[in-house]
């Protein structure tokens, strides 16, 4: 066979489904990544297999649900034993345990060229620099990786983003390049933070940017990879992973995209008030802006599409590099994200370790050459089935042990397939199991003795909980959440034994 298709994964960070254009959201600006859904599939039921970044992201880099990669929140690192910071005398004969191979590692296998851009958040952002976690602020302060570009987690080359809004241009490859390149821009940019006016004015971190469009870090991500388009060699195919920061909170687009949005009709949240949740989880969950007004919650939507638009505006621009250099044709392209944000609906904002559509519910296109399928597959898809998929796509053999399916295989012998996610955090009585399948979202929090469900088709918003008016669908699908856990849960993957 002729060489393998190259592959590009674009992913953001906190961005839901309803976002584009493409999933019908009028207030949308996203003329690029609709060009790339008409040209390829959405899938329209892609769930996040955790609601919050480090887990969602092992997860997708693995093809493993949370309970077998082990990072089951934020501030636990995928299990690598060169980060493993352990001390054995003898380490090398230490029966250890396999560690959990990335999408990376499996391209980097099969013979392609690896990189990174971006955000990749693989190891903790807050951890001490005792650590040497090469994703840590602590690591980055002390300039010690001004220089450094991997290899990571399987990546023969990195180019990093730190933060979100305005903070990767403190740290990190990209604010190193600025502070350099553009120190008049990067000092108006500090200045301009303390004096910005609050449009929202209990919202401490939504403000409009100083830094110009075309320095933004999301631009910035696209020129790099095309850079790296037009030196790299056409001997072997890349495997390139681009990760925008953004629309992550804190909420800071450029001043001059914000006043694209200035009087953009957006969307209501659902529940505004939080009425449909009082007393269950979600109730507390992320940030309270129940009692924010309309025009408040409205100017925070606002500010959010402003920054998912300066994303499309990069993905055209990555887009129109890969048409220059020849490679539209024969590169898998998609787009994607970790975790979705409450936005105002049930009167929460940001995320939260609790199971919800807004955080849930995710983009996945998917464009690759020679591959015929629908403009849009309602069939349920988890983030853990992108990676078997890719490999398929690629002509590579998918590892044994994976929790995710080939989707391709999936759709053409007409199988029926769920989606799970598994959340845990600081507060044991929030664990929770979601499964969702074709019509239904089931979670399950087994301290609290609380169960939720709700019909997507009749109530998309999930204003009302079936959870006691059908025992017996709330049977079954316990039922299928034990039984996946139980496949699922495997304890030791990764981790070092001295003994």
């Amino acid at each position: 066979m002729g060489q393998r298709p190259n592959v590009l994964v674009l992913h953001t960070d906190q961005q839901r489904f309803d976002s584009l254009g493409s999933s019908g959201n009028p207030c949308a600006r996203t003329p690029n990544l609709d060009r790339l859904a008409e040209e390829g599939v959405c899938f329209t039921r892609h769930i996040a297999a955790n609601t919050v970044c480090m887990p969602s992201r092992a997860s997708l880099f693995t093809g493993l649900y949370p309970p077998a990669h082990g990072v089951w929140s934020n501030g636990i690192p995928l299990n690598r034993r060169s980060y493993a910071n352990f001390n054995v005398e003898h380490a090398d004969e230490a029966w250890v345990c396999p560690e959990p191979a990335t999408m990376a590692d499996l391209f980097a296998a099969a013979g392609y060229d690896t990189v990174a851009f971006g955000k990749l958040h693989l190891t903790p952002n807050l951890a001490p620099p005792s650590y040497g976690y090469p994703e840590s602020w602590a690591v980055w302060e002390s300039g010690a990786l001004d220089d450094w570009h991997g290899p990571y987690y399987g990546f023969r080359h990195v180019e990093m983003t730190q933060g979100h809004g305005e903070q990767p241009c403190h740290l990190g490859h990209y604010a190193r390049w600025l502070q350099r390149e553009h120190p008049d821009v990067y000092q108006h940019v500090m200045d301009n933070a303390a004096a910005a006016p609050r449009p929202v004015p209990r919202l401490r971190n939504l403000y409009a940017s100083a830094l110009p469009s075309e320095l933004h870090n999301t631009q910035w991500l696209a020129e790099r990879f095309c850079a790296y388009l037009e030196t790299r060699s056409d001997a072997q195919p890349f495997f390139a992973f681009i990760g925008f920061p953004d629309p992550h909170h804190p909420f800071t687009p450029p001043c001059a995209v914000v006043r694209d949005f200035e009087d953009a009709p957006v969307p209501d949240p659902v529940d505004p008030q939080g009425e449909a949740v009082r007393g269950g989880p979600l109730a507390s969950a992320g940030f309270d802006v129940s009692h924010f007004t309309p025009e408040e919650r409205r100017t925070i939507s606002r500010y959010t599409y402003a920054t998912v638009a300066l994303i499309d505006r990069a993905v055209g621009r990555i887009l129109e590099g890969l048409e220059a250099s020849g490679h539209a044709g024969d590169t898998i392209v998609v787009f994607t994200s970790d975790h979705g944000e409450f936005l105002g609906d049930h009167g929460r904002l940001y995320k939260a370790e609790t199971a919800a559509e807004s955080l849930l519910h995710v983009p996945f296109i998917l464009r690759a050459p020679g591959v015929s399928l629908p403009g849009h597959v309602e069939t349920p898809m988890s983030n853990v089935d992108v990676l078997p998929t890719l490999l398929h796509l690629a002509g590579l053999e998918v590892p044994e042990g994976l929790h995710g399916q080939d989707m391709l295989e999936v759709l053409e012998e007409g199988r029926e397939h769920v989606a799970l996610a598994y959340c845990a955090g600081g507060d044991p009585s929030l664990i929770n199991t979601t499964v969702v399948d074709a019509r239904y979202r089931f979670t399950l929090y087994p301290r609290l003795g609380w169960a939720e469900l709700y019909d997507y088709q009749e109530d998309p918003g999930e204003c009302h909980n079936l959870a006691a008016a059908q025992p017996s669908r709330v049977a079954a699908m316990r039922r299928l959440a034990e039984q996946a856990l139980l496949r699922h849960y495997r304890p030791i993957v990764g981790r070092v034994s001295a003994w």
